[in-house]
């Protein structure tokens, strides 16, 4: 029937409308000439576009024989570059803040002093072009969020006759029905009612694999249909759903301004003390102020500068193509550096959906319910009444019930007490109970109470024992008798049995899973995770005082969760993360960094990103100050001279640059999946 609306629709106007927002949903840069190009670089980087055609103008200046021309120009040069330079290192030492930009700054300054403006100009070139650059790779890291918002979805089909019409998403309420057509994105958040087709969440959760959406499947907005035609019942407005939550959030984390942690800066002191005392060396020796301006030239730390703002940047990209959403360059950085990992435990390690695990029969009902038909029979009554509910056990109910493929019956008298049960009046079909009727209750004990209904003893003990377990379990009632226990539970997360051994693999010192639940829920969960330890019964305060104890003992913390009551556990950790894949809220507002992927593992690569990115830079760090070490005492003896110095720091820039750019070609699957043992599936 559907397909037959799909074939008698194609040439009218709506599906014109939806090609016309296809193509708004898929926007294309706009065409721009060159000269706009040029015009909006030039905005973007005025200072070493700047020194490239005036260091331009010089040589064409020399070559006509206007020697003194050119030296004005390189001097002028010097000036654009080195003014914004000695503002902004005035301002971080007025702040108490020391960085190796001094280094550049008194280099700068004596190419002017000594007359050395060619090496000037190129010092100024060197450190405008690595400005350019870092702000590059931060807008390159940026874009691969923007695209999240750039192709939020704008149109959505709705029913009119046998017609489709295309109207705003912004104007679909919860509760009305939607069209998706294949290759389209998902304009709300919502349950599939008919139609079946794969679905692609890759730009929301950063999982490659499609999956197959049938009636009664959950569908997020953003996703992408790509085949097959989907009936859906908005479950929120466009503008509460998910995907409007994650644009939020990005919009949120880009008006930061996402401030560096330069690693070069620690080392800054003793460098620049190194660098002046070569340099002092050099001049006292030979009486020459060039030879110790050549050492400052060398030494003119761009290296450093450049090799931790490129790393981290390209590591941001890397995290967020992968579903990872890093709010700063220093929370990518920490990332790198954190030796404790603490885990709550609902909707982070589970999760955080009860899923109907076991159908208990009272004493009276073992022998009807031995082959499991009766079992199902009851599923089947019990599901057909909770389809009406909106509890989060009543839908897992009817999950469970169609899992199994059972047809759910006729219900009428339906009733609910919020929060303790429902009840109604099933008809029975198929065989000689066809047309019976049975009343049917499910709830909690206040529930059954209410209704008059006995409790036996043995579901009552079996009860409290699921419940020192960690499980939750509801009394299921046929006409006014209890004939069976509904057992919940939390299921915890596929990949769960490969995070700790995974963790450890990373370095990480200590896992600690902190949970409100019971201890036997919560030693169970922490056993199949491999954590070292668990503190059950944990309320939000103490999450606070055990992330506060581990920081006095000097370890650096990350901070996973996904609820309102984790927020000030993230808050104080190192690092937050937040698992946003259920919902986006308080925690994801607090935290450092949001995982949108269901991949408990990806937590793993985050770390593995972190570590990575950290080494990186440190790697160039290191190489920039050995290779700069080693050219500042070639330079003292007076074999590098000014310009030739600043070209040879050059170079040293493009390694160091090349490298920086390594930090973020990691994959997932290569840096975890094939590391870890495999791991049977929790069953």
């Amino acid at each position: 029937m559907i397909s037959a609306q799909h074939s008698q629709h194609t040439s009218a106007s709506p599906i014109s409308s939806r090609s016309e927002a296809a193509r708004e949903q898929r926007p294309e840069e706009p065409h721009t000439g060159y000269v706009r190009r040029a015009f909006r670089t030039m905005r973007r980087y005025p200072v070493p576009i700047a020194t490239v055609v005036l260091l331009g103008v010089a040589a064409v200046l020399a070559l006509i024989g206007q020697p003194d021309m050119a030296q004005w120009v390189l001097a002028a040069v010097i000036v654009i570059g080195g003014v914004p330079l000695l503002w902004e290192t005035v301002t971080q030492l007025a702040r108490g803040e020391f960085g190796v930009d001094v280094i550049a700054l008194i280099a700068i300054g004596g190419a002017l002093l000594l007359q050395q403006y060619l090496a000037g100009a190129i010092i100024v070139l060197m450190l405008s072009g690595g400005t350019a650059l870092e702000a590059f790779a931060l807008r390159r890291a940026r874009s691969s969020l923007s695209a999240l918002a750039e192709r939020a979805p704008r149109h959505a089909h709705v029913r009119s006759g046998d017609a489709l019409e295309t109207v705003s998403a912004d104007v679909i309420e919860a509760g009305e029905g939607v069209v998706v057509l294949p290759g389209e994105l998902v304009p709300v958040d919502g349950v599939v009612t008919a139609g079946s087709a794969s679905v692609s969440e890759a730009d929301l959760t950063g999982e490659p694999l499609p999956v197959r959406k049938d009636p009664g499947a959950l569908v997020l907005s953003g996703s992408v249909n790509l085949d097959g035609v989907l009936d859906v019942r908005a479950t929120r407005r466009s503008a509460e759903s998910q995907y409007a939550q994650i644009v939020q959030l990005v919009e949120a984390a880009q008006q930061q301004k996402a401030p560096i942690h330069r690693l070069a800066d620690r080392y800054a002191v003793w460098f620049t003390a190194i660098t002046l005392s070569i340099a002092g060396v050099a001049w006292a020796t030979s009486g020459n102020g060039v030879f110790a301006l050549a050492v400052l030239v060398v030494a003119t730390p761009c290296p450093l500068i450049l090799a931790t703002p490129i790393a981290i940047m390209s590591g941001i990209d890397r995290a967020a193509r992968s579903g990872i959403i890093l709010k700063s360059g220093a929370a990518m950085e920490q990332l790198g550096e954190v030796t404790t990992a603490v885990f709550d435990k609902t909707g982070t390690l589970t999760l955080g959906m009860p899923e109907l695990v076991e159908i208990v029969p009272a004493a009276e009902q073992n022998e009807r319910a031995e082959d499991g038909a009766q079992a199902d029979a009851w599923l089947d009554m019990a599901a057909s009444v909770e389809q009406y509910s909106t509890h989060i056990l009543a839908r897992a109910v009817v999950a469970a019930a169609r899992e199994r493929g059972l047809a759910l019956l006729p219900v009428t008298n339906f009733e609910e007490v919020a929060g303790k049960g429902a009840s109604g009046t099933v008809m029975l079909r198929g065989g000689a109970a066809s047309g019976v009727t049975t009343t049917l209750a499910v709830g909690n004990r206040t529930y059954m109470r209410s209704l008059g209904i006995a409790l036996p003893v043995d579901l009552t003990a079996e009860r409290e024992r699921r419940a020192i377990a960690g499980q939750i379990a509801s009394f299921l009632a046929l006409d006014t008798h209890i004939v069976a226990l509904l057992v919940f539970a939390d299921v915890p997360r596929p990949q769960v049995a490969a995070l700790g051994p995974a963790l450890r693999a990373e370095g990480i010192q200590e896992v600690v899973l902190l949970t409100g639940d019971g201890p036997a829920a919560a030693e169970s969960v922490g056993r199949l995770a491999g954590v070292d330890r668990v503190v059950a019964q944990c309320l939000p305060n103490e999450k606070v005082r055990v992330i506060a104890d581990l920081q006095g003992q000097g370890q650096r913390t990350l901070m996973v969760g996904d609820g309102v009551n984790d927020a000030p556990a993230l808050a104080l950790a190192e690092v937050g993360m937040a698992i946003g894949a259920q919902g986006l809220g308080a925690s994801t507002g607090i935290a450092d960094a949001v995982l949108l992927s269901t991949d408990i593992l990806q937590v793993v690569y985050a770390v593995h990103l972190g570590r990575r990115v950290l080494r990186v830079a440190k790697q160039g760090i290191w190489v920039g100050i050995g290779l700069s070490v080693i050219a500042m005492v070639v330079a003292a003896f007076g074999y590098i001279p000014p310009v030739a110095g600043a070209i040879l720091q050059e170079g040293i820039d493009v390694l160091v640059i090349l490298n920086a750019l390594r930090a973020g070609r990691i994959a997932m699957d290569a840096s975890i999946v094939r590391r870890q043992p495999e791991q049977a599936p929790h069953e």
